[in-house]
């Protein structure tokens, strides 16, 4: 923070010295003490790096430097989670934080394939012009994505209007001319054959052939006889 508002080195230190807490705060005392006592001053470039070696270690410093060269934005991280996961490694890497093209572009390069191949055509100069931009195309997404999943639900009802109409009509036809288990035929009401009577008059005592009806339906078949002939 204190480079990019460009201090004078002196002020500086003198700056961050106060945010010093805790062991920090009496590792700085006794740092001092040793500094003023061969008449040193401690510039601020001076002061990150004594204070990174006494809190970062070089193991820890690599390990981290390399977790930074590393990060990309996984599919279930957020632009926003990813930003404050690199400007927290960016820390120990400050060849690519100091300059602004350096880290937008860093930074670009680290974004999810989909956000980064959009964001592609456009030339950033500054880290919050990209941070800006990734975000407004995440929401984007984000909502194009909700849509296509909207259409894609199938309907949960269906309405009378829907069904065929004749069902309920195809069902009851179906019924109505059922074969009969007695004779074999198809026919409506009950079977003359199981009762015994005329095919034609549907009388008693006589059968189809003498009947003395025959003649007089031979050209016009009676309302009996006409249902032997469903």
């Amino acid at each position: 923070m204190y480079d990019a508002l460009q201090f004078p080195e002196e002020v500086k230190v003198k700056l961050a010295v106060p945010m010093l807490k805790g062991n920090a705060k009496f590792w700085w005392i006794a740092m001092k003490a040793a500094v003023q006592g061969n008449g040193e001053q401690l510039t601020w470039e001076e002061f990150k790096g004594k204070f990174y070696n006494q809190y970062f270690p070089q193991s820890v410093r690599l390990v981290k430097q390399n977790e930074f060269l590393t990060l990309k934005q996984t599919e279930n991280m957020t632009v926003l989670e990813y930003a404050s996961k690199f400007n927290e490694l960016g820390r120990f890497c400050p060849q690519f934080m100091e300059e602004e093209i350096s880290k937008a572009n860093r930074f670009e390069q680290g974004l999810r394939y989909g956000i980064r191949s959009r964001l592609a055509v456009l030339l950033f100069t500054s880290y919050q012009d990209v941070l800006e931009k990734a975000l407004k195309l995440e929401a984007e997404l984000k909502r194009s994505e909700k849509e296509r999943s909207d259409q894609k639900r199938p309907k949960m009802t269906e309405s009378l209007s829907d069904r065929p109409q004749n069902l309920e009509s195809s069902t009851n036809k179906k019924k109505r001319f059922e074969v009969c288990t007695y004779c074999g035929k198809t026919h409506g009401g009950p079977c003359f054959k199981k009762m015994g009577v005329c095919f034609i008059c549907g009388q008693h005592g006589h059968l189809a052939r003498d009947c003395p009806n025959k003649k007089k339906n031979d050209s016009e078949p009676t309302e009996l006889g006409a249902q032997l002939l469903h």
